[in-house]
Parts: C-alpha cells; structure tokens; sequence
C-alpha cells in the first residue's frame, strides 16, 4: 500500500506540475499576445497619424497654390477689365487633384480643419463650374448686362474662395504646428512669389 501512495503522490505531482507548467507556458503566451497586439496598434496609430499628416501637407500645399494663383491673376484691374467684357474668357482651374483623392479619407482629419477644408474646396468647385459656363452657349447669348451681373458673382465667389482658402492654411497650419510641423516657411515663401 505504500506503493501505491508513493505512486498516487507522484501522480498527483505530475499532474500538478503539468498544470502549473501549463498555465505558465499559456499566460507567457497570452502575454506576448497582448504585447504583440499592442505593439501592431501603436504601429498603426503611427502610420495612421502619419497618413493624415501627410494629408495635412499635401491639402495645404494645393490649397496655397490655389491662393497664389488667384492672387497673381486676379487682381484689380483684372477684375475691372472682366467687368467691363461682355464676353470674357477665363480658363477653369480644375486641378485640385491632392484633394479628389483624399476626399475619401475625410474622415481621418482633425475635427479643426474639416470645415474649412471643405468649404474651401467646394467654393472652389463653384467657381469652376461658373468660369466654365462663361463658354456655354446660354450664357453668350445673354445680354450684356445679364452677363456681367454673372461675372460679377464669379468675381465675388473667387473672392469668397480666397477668403477661405486663407482659413483652411491657417487651420491646416495650426493643426501641423501642433505635431511638430512648421508650414508657416511654406507660407513665407508663398507670398514673396507675389511680390
């Protein structure tokens, strides 16, 4: 019978350092998992964080072109001469291709510069479609004062956009500022192309 106790002990000891060995190997597991899991995310935030950062960039970028450009070809005697034309001609600027392709990816901006963002692009979308239909038969068939009530309201929404196009840099610079990312050089320089 002491064999047999001697046997059930041993037993039971294997069995519990079976057990323990076990429940150690699996929470090691566990562990690496969780750690590999949070290391997998943290990688993801960074490449995420990057992404719309990189969006940031690329968004001001256009949107300063954009700016400068309006600058240097509307100018006021520029705008008088449209106004008195009764039939101008002006070429839309359809060539804010940063933004048609991450316009899908919106939603991974910051809160602070969606608005403006937007807003300036859609003003913008207006003021192509508009200098567009500058060349549409019904438009030239207007009378001359029809038609420069029409340009007028181009002038406007050019305007408009500019203005808005100067909130979205300055948002966009704000939030770059706040990672780390200076824009305001980019800016700078900018504006002494104007000079």
């Amino acid at each position: 019978m002491p064999d047999a106790i001697i046997n059930a002990l041993g037993t039971i000891a294997a069995a519990f350092v079976g057990v323990v060995t076990w429940y150690l190997a699996s929470r090691h597991d566990r562990q690496r998992e969780v750690a590999e899991r949070e290391a997998q995310r943290h990688a993801e935030e960074r490449l995420r964080d990057q992404r719309v950062l990189d969006i940031v960039v690329a968004l001001h970028s256009e949107i300063l072109a954009g700016i400068v450009a309006n600058r240097r070809q509307l100018t006021k005697e520029d705008a008088e001469y449209a106004m008195a034309q009764e039939t101008p001609f002006a070429t839309a600027d359809d060539t804010d291709f940063v933004f048609d392709s991450v316009k899908d990816d919106l939603s991974i901006l910051p809160a602070e510069v969606i608005h403006s963002v937007v807003q300036y692009y859609r003003t913008a979308k207006q003021s192509n479609l508009l200098t567009a239909d500058l060349r549409d038969p019904y438009f030239l068939r207007q009378t001359p004062s029809e038609k420069r009530r029409i340009i007028g309201h181009l002038l406007q929404i050019v305007e408009t956009q500019k203005i808005l196009g100067e909130a979205a840099l300055s948002d966009l610079s704000a939030f770059a500022g706040k990672q780390g990312l200076d824009l305001r050089e980019n800016e700078t320089r900018a504006g002494k192309l104007l000079l």
